[in-house]
């Protein structure tokens, strides 16, 4: 315990030491007119001259009592600065809800069109086996009227219709998400 106490001792002299020397400054002017500006005490014969500062001019006032209804120019900044973010955040949200939106669309269209697959019962037409001579065979077959290859092709659009709003919404998240 004592050997922690002795090293916070020591860092706070540290920075205490650190503080007075950072704010000295010390400004050499060379043979050739350059300007060079130092934390570092000149040495014997070296011409340099102390640089004196004003320690309270990097400090921006707040208004303290001012009337009702008005801001600081920092608070102001501050505020424009949340409602920017807040603007960014809701139009990544905007999209990423556009795309998983369009995902949802696509994995529908998909269901969609794979449970299509079976015609429907007015989407065939039942043909009845002959021979030659006329007579039924027996043999009945099933074909698939026109309404149903619409159908289908419907279905494969609409497939088709969600991937490219898939595409479109992702590029859309990639360009315009912050």
């Amino acid at each position: 315990m004592r050997r922690t106490n002795q090293l916070f001792l020591l860092l706070i002299l540290f920075a205490a030491a650190w503080g007075v020397q950072a704010q000295q400054l010390w400004k050499y002017v060379d043979k050739d007119g350059k300007v060079t500006y130092s934390d570092k005490p000149p040495k014997k014969g070296e011409k340099a001259e102390e640089v004196k500062s004003d320690p309270k001019a990097n400090i921006l006032e707040t208004q303290r009592g001012g009337a009702v209804g008005k801001e600081s120019a920092a608070s102001q900044a501050l505020k424009d600065v949340n409602a920017r973010a807040n603007a960014r955040a809701d139009k990544r949200d905007k999209l990423r809800d556009a795309v998983d939106n369009a995902k949802d669309e696509l994995e529908a269209a998909k269901k969609a069109l794979e449970d299509g697959r079976e015609p429907l019962p007015d989407e065939v037409q039942i043909v009845v086996g002959r021979t030659k001579d006329g007579a039924p065979t027996g043999r009945n077959a099933g074909v698939r009227k026109p309404e149903y290859y619409k159908r289908i092709e419907g279905l494969e659009a609409a497939v088709k219709k969600a991937e490219t709003a898939l595409e479109v919404a992702e590029g859309n998240y990639r360009r315009g998400a912050p």
